[in-house]
């Protein structure tokens, strides 16, 4: 009996030791992480290839084209984009101007080669009669090719030179804003001539045709003037000044309705002969002037030049035109800028012309040119 109770107690110790090994050597696996190990984030020189997920241009379309900037997260700054358009916005903010009178703006006593160039970026001249379908280069003669045979139009070469790239030019330097340049003027033309409907309707159509094509295309026109120099002819023919300020307002009135905001006048000179025949109609277009909003004084410096520097009894040579046109640009420029018009000095009674409203010593006066040396060319 005693051996029977021995034996079965070495069986179940070796049944527990047959146990112990198997539990040893089985080992249950640790469950697998959820979550990926946590790992810097290194930056790329490189741009990624597309993989459905947000770069910065989402929502922007097909056809974006603007450059985008890596976020910076330390400022936290939002991703901006600058579309190609833009660099072009400036070229068509623009200011048109119309050059109206009669042989002296048109040039008859000019000279192309001495008038000075002028840039794309400062200018360009609208052919609202011969081509009203794109813009040109400002060249000499100005508005050679602008002629309607039931309205303003000049014989084969009137037009020699005028003093519309001087004023371009100055205008843009003072202003940095570009000039469209509109031809509308013709040579030996009185009221009666301006007042007939084939010219009425010609101006009227010039100036229609430009504000349409520029809207029509994209161009922004900042300011819409007029730059008059007329009055030669009417002088001579002894029209009374009150019939001639009629007939002015007249000419002008479609145009302001239209959206001129300004005409600026440059006064007549004289004749090699007669001092003093153009003084009626000049002290009329100042009497306007001082009277009238619309109207300015661009210069009167025609009034002293000496008669050496004219081709004949009426017309201007090339270097009082530049000269010319770089004192009205001043004028022109300083309303562009101030939005008030410049005191004006009255080259033939010596003394400054005070525009209505402005206080006399409120402005820095322009140095007057030198109407002695008029080789100015050398300026360009």
């Amino acid at each position: 009996m005693k051996k029977t109770i021995m034996a079965v107690a070495a069986i179940a110790m070796l049944a527990l030791l047959l146990t112990g090994c198997s539990y040893k050597n089985t080992k249950t696996p640790e469950p697998e992480s959820t979550t990926a190990p946590e790992t810097e984030a290194v930056p790329t020189a490189e741009p990624k290839e597309p993989d459905g997920t947000d770069d910065g241009t989402d929502g922007l379309g097909d056809t974006f084209s603007g450059d985008v900037k890596p976020a910076d997260t330390e400022n936290d700054l939002i991703i901006t984009t600058e579309p190609e358009e833009e660099e072009n916005t400036d070229e068509k903010d623009i200011d048109l101007i119309f050059f109206m009178g009669q042989s002296n703006m048109s040039g008859a006593g000019g000279d192309a080669s001495a008038a000075p160039q002028v840039s794309e970026d400062a200018g360009m001249e609208f052919r609202a009669v011969s081509d009203p379908t794109k813009l040109y280069p400002i060249t000499e003669p100005f508005g050679i090719n602008e002629n309607n045979p039931t309205g303003l139009h000049e014989y084969p070469g009137a037009k020699k030179g005028s003093l519309v790239s001087a004023f371009v030019n100055e205008y843009h330097r003072r202003t940095g804003r570009r000039v469209i340049a509109v031809s509308v003027s013709m040579g030996a033309t009185d009221m009666n001539t301006w007042k007939t409907q084939g010219v009425i309707d010609d101006v009227s159509g010039r100036f229609n045709t430009t504000v349409k094509w520029l809207k029509d295309n994209g161009y922004t026109i900042g300011h819409l003037y007029a730059l008059w120099l007329h009055g030669e002819s009417d002088a001579i023919l002894g029209t009374d000044p009150e019939v001639y300020r009629t007939a002015l307002d007249d000419i002008m009135r479609p145009l302001f309705i239209g959206g001129l905001q300004k005409v600026f006048i440059i006064m007549p000179g004289r004749t090699i002969d007669y001092r003093d025949i153009f003084v009626k109609i000049i002290d009329m277009q100042k009497k306007i002037c001082a009277e009238s909003g619309y109207y300015a004084v661009a210069t009167t410096i025609l009034t002293k030049v000496s008669t050496e520097y004219m081709k004949d009894q009426y017309h201007y040579n090339q270097h009082v035109l530049n000269m010319v046109g770089i004192d009205a640009a001043r004028a022109v420029a300083y309303y562009t800028e101030h939005k008030e018009e410049m005191i004006v000095y009255d080259y033939r009674e010596g003394k400054d012309i005070i525009p209505d409203g402005v206080e006399p010593g409120s402005q820095e006066l322009e140095e007057r040119i030198d109407i002695t040396d008029l080789d100015i060319n050398a300026a360009y």
